[in-house]
């Protein structure tokens, strides 16, 4: 075998080589981006379906507790809908995260303050309650711009 045809041979191996590895390399990036575009889309879905569930529940709350549908057919639906998303905002937090246990602390605490002598109560429990979630939401949408610019999934 002469020099050129072992170099031909070696180029012909080095490319091979540097194909598998290409090849290799776009497969992982391309799982790793499919995984961060799938859990921020998931999050972007959960920032506004808890937005939804909070301002209904906030709204539901603030129109049962001032409305005059004691004893009407409307109080019953609404109350189980109060009912309904006082557990689904709750199934939706972490219950180890700062702003996720202080939100869910107000939505317990908020039933309790619906008596008509308590509405000054209630009036500063909801706006806690907005007031909490919105430092919530702007953590998790900062996550998002993160996760999307960075492809970083780890929090700081």
């Amino acid at each position: 075998m002469e020099m050129k045809d072992v170099i031909y041979v070696l180029g012909i191996m080095l490319t091979f080589a540097l194909g598998i590895w290409n090849l290799v390399s776009n497969f992982r990036a391309s799982r790793r981006t499919s995984f961060i575009n799938t859990v921020t889309a998931q999050r972007v879905k959960w920032i506004e379906q808890l937005r939804q569930d909070i301002s209904a529940f906030s709204g539901y709350t603030h129109t049962w507790c001032y409305s005059e549908l004691e004893g009407k057919t409307e109080e019953a639906e609404l109350l189980k809908e109060i009912d309904r998303l006082r557990h689904v905002i709750r199934l939706r937090l972490n219950p180890s995260a700062t702003h996720d246990r202080e939100i869910e602390q107000l939505i317990q605490r908020i039933p309790q303050l619906t008596h008509v002598t308590k509405r000054e109560e209630l009036k500063g429990a909801l706006e806690q309650l907005i007031v909490a979630t919105h430092k919530l939401l702007k953590e998790e949408w900062e996550k998002v711009k993160e996760e999307s610019e960075h492809g970083n999934l780890r929090t700081k």
